[in-house]
């Protein structure tokens, strides 16, 4: 078994032993993601958005938002572990990047009567007016 200090990329390995790289603060993993998404994912940064669902308080949620003209809003969010440096967060933007231009394209595939399905609940899902459905949503 390898001792938990000797695996790369662990808190140990990067606190522990002398590294004071500053973590980056939530407006800069927001600006560093931001530069990294495709313009054509239309994704918006929720600054100050303050829930924490993550299941693991090493991890902070970063989160944007996609929306349809429909009015619905799709929450997207990665996360990051808290002990990573700027320099690393900076490596990792990409692959960030990419795993939220791929919840924006699943939410943008979806249509806008399934999107008022999801905005409204189950409760209200028999009651969506069905004479406007659209194959994909229109994103803002």
């Amino acid at each position: 078994m390898i001792p938990r200090s000797e695996i790369a990329g662990s808190a140990d390995t990067q606190r522990g032993r002398g590294n004071t790289a500053p973590l980056p603060s939530v407006k800069q993993l927001h600006s560093l993601i931001a530069e990294a998404l495709p313009a054509e994912a239309r994704l918006t940064p929720l600054k100050g958005f303050k829930i924490d669902l993550t299941a693991n308080p090493d991890f902070q949620k970063i989160f944007f938002a996609a929306r349809c003209d429909c009015g619905t809003v799709g929450l997207l969010s990665v996360e990051v572990s808290r002990e990573k440096s700027m320099a690393e967060v900076r490596r990792a933007a990409p692959e960030l990047a990419r795993r939220l231009d791929l919840q924006a394209s699943t939410f943008y595939g979806m249509s806008c009567e399934a999107h008022q399905r999801m905005r409204l609940g189950p409760a209200a899902a028999g009651k969506v007016d069905r004479s406007s459905s659209e194959d994909t949503c229109h994103a803002s």
